[in-house]
């Protein structure tokens, strides 16, 4: 069970943009990272490990990413050579004209969350269990492919994904923006809803860049009762330059 890889990716063009799809996204799943993750205090790991185990294979990891270019930058604007525009104070603020920015979906598929509302109906320790499994699975996929963008760019990235913190740098609703530009229905089986939530719900969506400073979400997210919170509130955001960037 521990340190097995498998995996393949595949490149296309379009819209005069580099798509990449990645699928499956190879994942390393350390049973023992996997029973602390889980919590296996709560059921033992005898019982635990059987049920991971036994649902590993309904983890489907994809990802869909594109390598654009920033052609202008003005006010809440960011336009890309892709012919789209992601409005976004931070995103204005730290990018760059000119610099090489990657809109990314990544997902494990709806295979192990239909699981967890199955278990639900019998023991909802069993459903949290595949829920955590869920999420450490997401987490790991996006590490993959951030490392491949990282490689790629030739430098540290930040992250900046819609709807994150309060909402207020970089608004859920520019979710459509990226949807058309990676067209993840497609690509991996990744949906939108009207009120721009991702379906499959083990998915997450965003921008990687390379940026002067590191941008972490939760330094300007004031809400206290957090359970993903990464890093202290440090005070409201307010972007270096204000001026359009050409």
């Amino acid at each position: 069970m521990r340190g097995v890889r498998v995996g393949f990716a595949m490149a296309a063009t379009k819209r005069g943009s580099l798509i990449e799809v990645i699928d499956p996204v190879p994942l390393e799943l350390d049973e023992r990272e996997l029973l602390q993750t889980t919590g296996s205090r709560l059921l033992g790991d005898s019982e635990i490990a059987p049920l991971i185990e036994r649902c590993r294979h309904l983890i489907e990891p994809k990802a869909v990413f594109a390598f654009i270019k920033v052609t202008r930058i003005e006010k809440d604007e960011v336009r890309l050579g892709s012919g789209h525009t992601l409005r976004s104070i931070v995103l204005a603020g730290m990018l760059e004209h000119g610099q090489t920015v990657v809109p990314y979906v990544v997902t494990i598929g709806p295979g192990l969350e239909k699981q967890a509302s199955e278990e639900a109906k019998g023991s909802v320790f069993r459903s949290w269990v595949l829920e955590r499994l869920g999420d450490h699975a997401l987490e790991r996929a996006c590490v993959y492919m951030k490392s491949h963008v990282k490689e790629a760019l030739g430098g540290d990235v930040s992250s900046f994904s819609p709807g994150s913190g309060t909402g207020k740098l970089f608004g859920i609703e520019q979710q459509e923006v990226l949807f058309q530009i990676l067209n993840p229905p497609e690509s991996i089986g990744v949906s939108l809803t009207a009120g721009c939530m991702m379906v499959p719900r083990k998915s997450v969506s965003g921008v990687l860049a390379e940026t002067r400073r590191e941008y972490v979400a939760c330094r300007y997210c004031p809400r206290e009762r957090c359970e993903n919170r990464s890093e202290p509130f440090s005070g409201e955001y307010y972007p270096l330059e204000c001026q359009s960037k050409v």
